[in-house]
């Protein structure tokens, strides 16, 4: 159930790998999104898994996709993406994360 790879948001690029925040596991009341997974997919984001399978899973809520905000042939980013209590892609994410205790 670990997520290996996923499609990263063009503004959330930043730096080689994906940041999950674990703060307030596994209650999602407060937390952000430093990094925020792609919605190429018509509002989903295409993962591969540790076991080999991969999927395409859609979001839910419109927090998780953001529109691209491309300037110049930059993209700019407004990270960390704020405001993301009770988001449920954010536990959706968080239960295929790693994380230690």
């Amino acid at each position: 159930m670990t997520w290996v790879l996923l499609d990263e948001h063009p503004d959330s690029i930043n730096d080689g790998f994906f940041v999950t925040v674990m703060t307030g596991y596994p209650k999602p009341a407060s937390t952000t999104l430093p990094d925020v997974p792609a919605s190429y997919h018509n509002g989903a984001c295409g993962l591969a898994f540790a076991d080999g399978h991969s999927e395409i899973k859609k979001w839910k809520d419109p927090r998780t996709r953001p529109p691209v905000k491309k300037i110049d042939g930059w993209f700019t980013s407004t990270a960390p993406y704020s405001s993301q209590a009770n988001n449920q892609d954010v536990l959706w994410l968080w239960e295929r994360t790693t994380r230690y205790y």
